[in-house]
């Protein structure tokens, strides 16, 4: 039995909705754990909340897409290289994010990226 790549980019979707609104509406709380204490910053919160409406409106703009049947393949693929930006750029800051928090958003980031790079092209 083959993959539906349909629910897979509806459940990545979902989980960025999720993503999204509590970096919206909480980012210093969220980001700490991401980040460390530099979360605390009100500049560092600033860029976390427009992190958070990317990942809301990448995620509502997919729903929509799948609700609606309209094409969801270029949400797929604008989602997947957003999870990629996030996996990279946490590799890059490794020395100031340490292990932890690069290996957390590397398993959770990177997964989404290949699957969602890997359901785009099966999508309409």
């Amino acid at each position: 039995m083959g993959m539906d790549h349909r629910q897979v980019v509806r459940v990545l979707a979902a989980a960025r909705g999720v993503v999204g609104l509590t970096l919206l509406v909480a980012p210093g709380a969220v980001g700490r754990g991401w980040l460390g204490d530099v979360a605390t910053d009100r500049r560092v919160r600033m860029a976390l909340r427009g992190l958070g409406a990317r990942d809301l409106a990448l995620a509502a703009g997919t729903l929509q897409a799948l609700d609606q049947g309209t094409s969801v393949r270029p949400w797929a693929a604008m989602s997947a290289v957003g999870d990629a930006s996030d996996a990279l750029g946490a590799v890059l800051a490794w020395p100031t994010l340490g292990t932890r928090r690069v290996l957390l958003t590397v398993l959770t980031a990177g997964p989404a990226a290949a699957l969602g790079a890997l359901a785009a092209p099966e999508l309409d």
